[in-house]
């Protein structure tokens, strides 16, 4: 240049040439002082931060470890003048995953992102490094492939570029589609001028900043022949040399792999690239000249900090996002566990620090986020999983404190199995995630290419077992909340099934919890083993369903070959949530399988014995007293250390009579009392109570027998021992409580009114404790199921515990043993129904739909739709299921006991002085419910035609009930068609089942509520339903918080732990203490009160329409076959209520705003429109706040 000045005439003259120098010392001046000044100005701030990650380049494809093919001067010099990390490792081997982990600085199975997922979730995000960096003073940017699903980037980055390979395009367009001005340019030199603008733009900023820069190359693009390209600048490259053939190439390495391996993509994209040696030749080439072409890149952004004064105080990162397969083993791409796919070139060049360092720890790409952060003086989220390398590189430490790393790939995709392992310094150990049987075991010292697998040595045992717990642990350690796998396991609706159970159906069906963090389900995969260590190796040798796209949870049916009766299985299963993300495999479920011995084929759940100490225990002198807290059907067991043989006298009983046991209740009632004789002789210590049996409670073929195994059984809560000749102290009884299975967390309840929260305790143990006898009986007095008993029991035991044996097991029982009342038939359907809409199961109406037809009574109706049980013939009567001999014909109800029960005349009985009639309306409206039933069913079976003709029917039962059986001019319905008697029942019946005209609403209601509690505790279930359904919320929470004798509260204070056949002895003179229809409010606080019930089968659906009346706090849990519905309401002012709401996974509930009044409201701090008739609640918790306007 300074020649050509010479050669000039004019720059000869002596005046130009000393402006010219003076020019250039100015110049020369001025620029080292800006330069000086700004290095004093950054070597003062925190340092600017440029992390350069390229896409499958490997640990050795890099000039600086002695690769002659590939040429890298700059990434050598950075590794010659930084730290370079000889043992770098990504934790996933896959782009996605890697990045997401390189983002977020977590695991794959942290933040559980792949190609097939949705986007990182946000909380991850919220933590990503350059978020951390732009929201700490960090100017960021990013430019080129960033290869993770997620939107915001504007929350990441303050100037960013996202593109990659343009995969519409099958040749180099796929790298050549970007222009800088005019020309179209490869995404490398792209990608290198985003970061020399970027960096021309900050360097006058006092901001510090990080750029992240992501290269494609030199990722193969896939859909082209050539499968790489690269610039004219790296052309002449490796143009006249060959390169030599891969390590393990031969067919031997390839053969040892397992089928699912040999079969996957890496043998595929070795087709693409290497099966030839031309492929081979110019994939090779095609790579390393790739990779050439990001160095010249690297060399010009060196030049440009340099230029700008930047060059002291940016620390450059340099790091490949996974390893790859050039040929080895007859394989291309990468994810597998070998040391070709996880190791990666790592350098970190910090100009800061003197003196090259090469450190052989190994280090992961979870690190750098660490490490960034530890550049830019930011601490780091305790959530990250990496460790900051600085300390290495600032050469304060020699060891990041890690002795074994997890490696993993646990995609879930058809062709490329996932895999887990662990790698050491010496050692590797990996497991095939779909198999886990499939092991490989490496010495990495001795065999650093990995050809000896050591699995099935002996020699080898302990190094195999430490290693496969090493990585249980790190599983366990990395894994993340949200990967959380399905729980509460049920096999046929029963919920632990592993003992003491017998599964009948040999097609059966699997249900499950989704958790809370997955949301939804989009699929679901289950196995089904023949032993528990094959199970445990995720294999399914009986099933594997595969992967089925389903949001089905509950009610999924085994669609293996048919089980063998009388055989152990083990079955698990995992699934993926909304967001297409694969979580864990649950714990497996033991089950056995058997054969029903009898018609009823649904599985029944076991039994349960618990051995309960006394609450109270007392020495009265002449005899001990124990009180046992509760009543329940049982006997006792007791130690008793005799000297010399004689006899004790126990007395057990349900009610006190002062301080001691009613030892003559009344009698005709069935209020239970035994005094047994006990001999007892020296050198037995041990007793069980022989409770004498009742004749009626166990009549043969008409009483429903006790378990087998069983003691003979009677419900008390009292004992008495007279007569003992030693000191006798409480632990020496137990009282031995049986039931089926029950847990007692399922369900709770608790609210601000003590007598509620009273009255639920009574009514849900009443229904745990009525258990005892494997189907719904009536009480002690009888032991025989009854169909509205039942279904009341029904309701009370879906809401108070998530068990449906029992219920269903009953409704096959009364398909073949029907009683006599005409409304009980009717109740069958009411059974079905609730247990389809409880369950989702469809099998009790598919194998009882044609038999369910007559329970209905409908071949009873007359042309204007309405029916009699007048037209009851014997031929009908065995259509129901009765059998010749039968006692009784088919006899309307309403409700019991009847007036003058017991030859009591003071007894006005429970039927409100119901006037019968052949037409009467309330068999009519139970019609009309079981005709809308019944249309539902036909429609579900696909059964078009009945479909329509049972909607005809319930049409016209509703038209002819409001017109020829309700009083205009009163605006109340009649008893029957003949009578203008109306009673309660012939009113509440209708608003229970939606038949009552809008018009007549009011009146219907008024009425209904003159006539307060003048129904037995049967008719109370109706009665409650309809106050619910009519929003009437004071008056049903007046009716269930009564202390009147016709009231639950009465039960309490009278003495019993069980709720009761009736109000009190004076309503029904022969009733007993142990009777669960009485236990109403069971299902009425969870259904009514807080109005938590299905709207769709199975709970798919949840309707949440609270009517709290004047509580001023509540909370309650309700059992659903998808998981608990969990709720609290709390008046917070006199302006402010507030529910808080947690709906479990798989499940959408709608908050119904009826009758909440005219408030604002607010949900999860978004107010809802006026409009809205609910709102729609997703999985998860929820506020939802009512905010009064007035004063």
């Amino acid at each position: 240049m300074f020649q050509g000045f010479r050669k000039n005439k004019q720059l000869q003259k002596p005046n130009t040439l000393r402006k010219i120098r003076h020019a250039l010392l100015l110049l020369l001046c001025v620029t080292f002082s800006k330069v000086k000044a700004q290095l004093g100005k950054n070597t003062n701030q925190r340092p600017n931060i440029i992390f350069i990650l390229t896409d499958d380049q490997r640990f050795d494809a890099i000039g600086h470890v002695g690769n002659p093919f590939v040429t890298t001067p700059e990434m050598d010099r950075l590794a010659k003048e930084g730290t370079y990390f000889k043992t770098a490792m990504v934790t996933t081997p896959i782009c996605a995953a890697s990045r997401a982990s390189i983002l977020t600085g977590l695991h794959e199975r942290a933040h559980n992102f792949n190609f097939q997922t949705g986007n990182v979730r946000e909380e991850y995000m919220e933590n990503s490094y350059p978020t951390l960096l732009k929201n700490n003073g960090y100017h960021t940017g990013f430019f080129g492939k960033y290869g993770v699903r997620y939107e915001r980037l504007d929350k990441q980055f303050d100037e960013y570029e996202s593109y990659d390979r343009n995969n519409r395009f099958k040749d180099k367009r796929g790298y050549y589609y970007k222009t800088l001005g005019k020309d179209t340019v490869h995404l490398t030199r792209y990608t290198g001028q985003k970061a020399l603008d970027f960096i021309d733009k900050t360097a006058e900023s006092d901001e510090p900043y990080c750029l992240s820069l992501s290269f494609s190359a030199p990722h193969a693009h896939d859909g082209a022949p050539e499968q790489y390209f690269w610039q004219d600048t790296t052309a002449d490259l490796l143009i006249d040399i060959e390169i030599p053939g891969p390590d393990l190439g031969d067919d031997k390495y390839f053969d040892a792999q397992p089928k699912m391996v040999r079969e996957g993509f890496n043998r595929k994209r070795w087709t693409w690239r290497y099966d030839t040696p031309e492929k081979y030749q110019h994939s090779l080439k095609g790579y390393y000249r790739m990779i050439s072409g990001i160095d010249l890149e690297i060399k010009k952004i060196r030049t440009k900090l340099k230029e700008k004064g930047l060059d002291k105080n940016t620390v450059i990162i340099l790091m490949g996002d996974n390893g790859y397969f050039l040929g080895e083993r007859q394989f291309a791409g990468k994810w597998l566990m070998y040391d070709n796919s996880i190791r990666v070139p790592l350098i970190i060049f910090d100009p800061r620090e003197t003196g090259q360092s090469t450190i052989e720890e190994m280090v992961l790409n979870i690190d750098v986020p660490s490490t960034i952060a530890d550049l830019a003086r930011i601490p780091a989220p305790q959530t990250w999983q990496g460790k900051s390398l600085m300390p290495l590189v600032k050469k304060e430490t020699k060891s990041v404190a890690r002795d074994t790393v997890l490696i993993e790939h646990i995609w879930d995709f058809e062709f490329i199995p996932p895999s887990e392992g662990v790698r050491t310094d010496e050692w590797k150990y990996f497991r095939y995630v779909n198999d886990k049987t499939i092991e490989e075991l490496y010495n990495l010292r001795k065999d650093p290419k990995e050809t000896k697998n050591l699995i099935g040595n002996k020699r080898y045992t302990g190094i195999r077992n430490k290693l496969s717990s090493k990585l249980d642990q790190l599983i366990k350690r990395n894994s993340d909340k949200n990967r959380a796998a399905p729980t509460d396991l049920t096999v046929e609706l029963i919920r632990a099934p592993e003992t003491d159970v017998e599964i009948f159906d040999l097609r059966p069906e699997f249900g499950w919890s989704v958790p809370l963090a997955s949301k939804f389900q989009s699929a679901y995969q289950i196995l089904v083993a023949s032993s528990q260590a094959i199970i445990d190796a995720n294999n399914g040798d009986i099933w594997d369903s595969q992967r089925v796209a389903s949001g089905e949870s509950t009610d999924v049916e085994y669609k293996g070959e048919t089980l063998k009766p009388n055989q152990t299985y083990y079955w698990k299963v995992r699934i993926w949530d909304e967001e297409n993300r694969l979580v864990d495999y649950s714990k497996p479920q033991k089950f056995t399988t058997g054969k029903s011995d009898s018609y009823i084929i649904s599985t029944e759940n076991k039994f349960v014995v618990d051995r309960v100490p006394p609450t109270r225990f007392e020495n009265r002198g002449d005899f001990y007293f124990i009180d046992f807290g509760k009543a329940s059907f049982a006997t006792i067991d007791f130690n008793y250390e005799a000297k010399v043989p004689h006899t004790i006298t126990i007395r057990i009983g349900e009610q006190l009579k002062g301080e001691n046991i009613n030892r003559k209740p009344f009698a005709k009632s069935h209020i239970r009392y035994q005094e047994i004789e006990v001999d007892v002789r020296p050198g037995k210590t041990k007793y069980q109570l022989q409770i004498v049996s009742d004749t009626r409670n166990t009549l043969p073929n008409k009483a429903i027998a006790l378990p087998n195994g069983f003691p003979v059984l009677m419900p008390f809560r009292y004992a008495e021992i007279e007569g003992a000749k030693t000191t006798l102290e409480a632990d020496d009884f137990q009282q031995l409580r049986h039931r089926t299975y029950w847990d007692d967390t399922a369900s709770s309840f608790k609210s601000d009114n003590t007598v509620l929260d009273k009255i639920w305790d009574l009514c849900k143990y009443s229904i745990k404790a009525t258990t005892f006898n494997g189907l719904y009986v009536d009480g002690d007095r009888e032991r025989i199921p009854y169909e509205a008993d039942a279904y009341l029991n029904q309701l009370s035991h879906y809401t108070t515990d998530r068990e449906y044996a029992m219920a269903r097991r009953t409704i096959e029982y009364f398909m073949e043993h029907p009683t006599w009342p005409t409304e009980w038939q009717q109740h069958v359907a009411l059974l079905i129904y609730a247990d389809y809409m409880y369950t989702g199961n469809l099998e009790l109406v598919e194998r009882y739909y044609e038999d369910l037809k007559h329970k209905t009574l409908y071949e009873l109706s007359n042309e204007d739709g309405l029916i009699t049980s007048t037209k009851v013939d014997e031929e009908f009567m065995y259509k129901l299921g009765f059998k010749p001999g039968y006692n009784k014909p088919l006899t309307d109800i309403v409700d019991w006991p009847s007036a003058g029960w017991g030859g009591d005349p003071n007894n006005k009985g429970e039927r409100d002085g119901f006037v019968f009639k052949p037409y009467n309306t309330v068999i009519n409206t139970f019609f009309y419910e079981n005709m809308k039933i019944m249309a539902e069913f036909a429609q579900i079976l696909g059964k078009t035609q009945e479909h329509l003709d049972f909607e005809l029917r319930a049409a016209k039962a509703k038209k002819a009930v409001n017109e020829q059986m309700f009083d205009t001019t009163r605006g109340i319905y009649v008893d029957g068609i003949g009578t203008d008697h109306a009673s309660l029942h012939a009113n509440m019946m209708p608003l229970a089942f939606g038949l009552v005209p809008e018009d007549h609403f009011e009146s219907v209601v008024n009425y209904v509520k003159s006539r307060g509690m003048a129904c037995s505790v049967y008719g109370a279930q109706f009665l409650m339903d309809g106050l619910y359904n009519a929003g009437e919320a004071d008056y049903a929470l007046d009716l269930l918080t009564s202390t009147g004798d016709r009231s639950w509260y009465n039960m309490i204070r009278i003495g019993s732990t069980i709720t009761l056949e009736a109000w009190d002895l004076k309503y029904k003179n022969n009733l007993d203490w142990n009777h669960a229809w009485g236990a109403v409010p069971a299902n009425v606080i969870p259904r009514g009160l807080w109005g938590i019930k299905p709207k769709t089968p199975g709970f798919g659906t949840a309707l949440i329409k609270p009517q709290m009346s004047k509580l001023k706090t509540s909370s309650i849990t309700v059992p659903t076959v998808r998981g608990p519905i969990k709720a609290k309401y709390e008046v917070n002012g006199p302006r402010l209520k507030t529910y808080e709401i947690e709906i479990p996974g798989n499940m959408v509930a709608e908050f119904s705003l009826h009758n909440l009044g005219k408030e604002d409201l607010i949900h999860n701090g978004e107010k809802v429109p006026s409009a809205f008739e609910y709102i729609r609640l997703a999985p998860g918790k929820h506020t939802i706040q009512l905010k009064f306007n007035s004063f």
